[in-house]
């Protein structure tokens, strides 16, 4: 299959600058400081080249496309609905001649106000992996037909409050079929009245994500949020099941392996960038969580996209 293949940038990439990116901003046909609405993701070239700090919901009508979230390879086809939380790396982006997908970029707050107690669910089914991808029969994406018309429609005084109640429709559908795709789901929810473990651990994960330099202890994220450390793996373990250590390595790791695929930094540049105190130690900590060094995860990576080509 011939796909076309983006250029690779690291960057971060915030909700507004979407509409500058876009090749065609009649594409865009919604634009507000929490919602971006795009109508052909071919036309935001750089979308998909950086660390973004908004959820995306995609509808792939025709086509495929095969990307990475955090470095997880992944491929979403037709009549498909591709899911990613905020603060995830989008690269390697690759896109069939007869892709069609239409986007929806949402900011965190925006997610929440629609989601409400469902935002839970949301982030269970998506904390885990950082994305999800969701079968929808053909006769399903009629609800997304209608959120085109009413994002086409210009005349309407209240376009925006029609978009969001659609939008929260289209989003707890989305959260029954993740709840679908995982038989065990309700047992593995946070229990009621962990709502403020559940703020909390979002907001954890939320300042790791931001942090150019993650490998910090516990203590210190602990401190950001004006708790024990104690109190920190309580959260961590009770929404999630992981460490606060878990979740900060997962965290190093995916920026580690980001910039090792794609940037010519060596690994000992890379190590000062990501905050490690020397080379031999950055070397260690990617030999024990990679199990290779730093130069041979690069090769071997080297190689899987050339047998890829």
């Amino acid at each position: 299959m011939d796909y076309q293949r983006k250029e690779q940038v690291i960057q971060n990439v915030k909700l507004m600058d979407v509409t500058a990116m876009s090749v065609n901003e009649e594409l865009i046909r919604y634009n507000d400081d929490e919602l971006v609405i795009v109508d052909n993701l071919r036309e935001i070239p750089q979308l998909g080249s950086g660390k973004i700090d908004f959820n995306v919901v995609a509808a792939c009508i025709t086509g495929r496309m095969l990307l990475e979230v955090s470095g997880q390879s992944t491929t979403v086809n037709a009549q498909q609905i591709f899911v990613c939380t905020s603060h995830v790396v989008l690269s390697n982006i690759m896109m069939s001649p007869d892709f069609e997908c239409k986007v929806m970029c949402l900011s965190d707050r925006l997610l929440r106000s629609i989601l409400q107690s469902q935002m839970l669910i949301w982030n269970n089914m998506l904390y885990k992996q950082h994305y999800n991808i969701i079968d929808i029969p053909a006769d399903r994406f009629g609800l997304f037909n209608e959120l085109r018309y009413q994002w086409l429609n210009e005349d309407n005084p209240f376009k925006r409050e029609i978009l969001v109640s659609l939008l929260r429709v289209a989003l707890l559908e989305l959260c029954h079929q993740l709840m679908s795709n995982n038989q065990k789901a309700e047992d593995e929810l946070p229990q009621k009245g962990h709502s403020r473990m559940e703020t909390l651990f979002h907001q954890f994960l939320k300042n790791v994500a931001c942090r150019r330099i993650k490998k910090l202890s516990v203590s210190e994220y602990a401190e950001e949020l004006c708790i024990t450390p104690k109190y920190l793996s309580t959260v961590c373990r009770t929404v999630s099941g992981k460490s606060p250590t878990e979740w900060i390595s997962e965290y190093v790791i995916e920026d580690i392996t980001h910039y090792l695929k794609n940037t010519e930094l060596t690994a000992s540049q890379i190590g000062i960038e990501l905050g490690f105190p020397n080379a031999s130690f950055f070397g260690k900590y990617v030999r024990e969580h990679l199990g290779m060094s730093p130069n041979e995860y690069r090769k071997d990576q080297q190689d899987i996209s050339g047998r890829n080509k």
